[in-house]
C-alpha cells in the first residue's frame, strides 16, 4: 500500500492507535476496579484477553509514537468518546434500541475486514 506521509498519519491514528489506547484505557480501568474486588479475572473470558491484549504493548515504544501523531490521534480519540457517551447516553436513558442500532452499524466493519485482502 502507498499512501502519502499525512494520510499514512491520519488513518494510522483510526486503525492502531485508537485500538493501542483503547487498550491500555480498559486495562487501566480494570485494574483499578480489581483492588477493591480481586475475583473480577475470574470472571474474564476471551473477549476480555483479546480486547486488552494490546495492552501489553511497550510504553517505551508507543508513547513516543503518541508523541509524534498527537494531533491526528486526538482527533480519533475525540471521535471514540463520543461515541462511547453515545453507548452511555443509550444505557443511561434505557435507549436499547438505538443501542442495538449502533451495534448493527458497527457490524459492518465484519464486511470491511472480510474484503480485505490478507497478505
Amino acid at each position: 500500500v502507498y499512501m502519502d506521509s499525512k494520510a499514512h498519519d491520519i488513518h494510522l491514528a483510526y486503525v492502531s492507535h485508537l485500538s493501542h489506547i483503547s487498550s491500555f484505557a480498559l486495562g487501566i480501568t480494570v485494574l483499578d476496579k480489581q483492588k477493591d474486588e480481586t475475583a473480577i479475572f475470574n470472571l474474564a473470558g476471551s473477549g476480555f484477553e483479546s480486547t486488552v491484549r494490546l495492552a501489553k504493548s511497550s510504553p517505551d515504544m508507543w508513547n513516543p509514537i503518541f508523541q509524534q501523531n498527537s494531533k491526528n490521534i486526538s482527533e480519533a480519540l475525540g471521535e471514540y468518546i463520543k461515541q462511547l457517551e453515545r453507548f452511555k447516553y443509550c444505557i443511561d436513558t434505557n435507549e436499547y434500541s438505538e443501542s442495538y442500532e449502533m451495534m448493527k452499524d458497527a457490524n459492518n466493519i465484519r464486511r470491511v475486514l472480510d474484503g480485505m485482502i490478507k497478505i
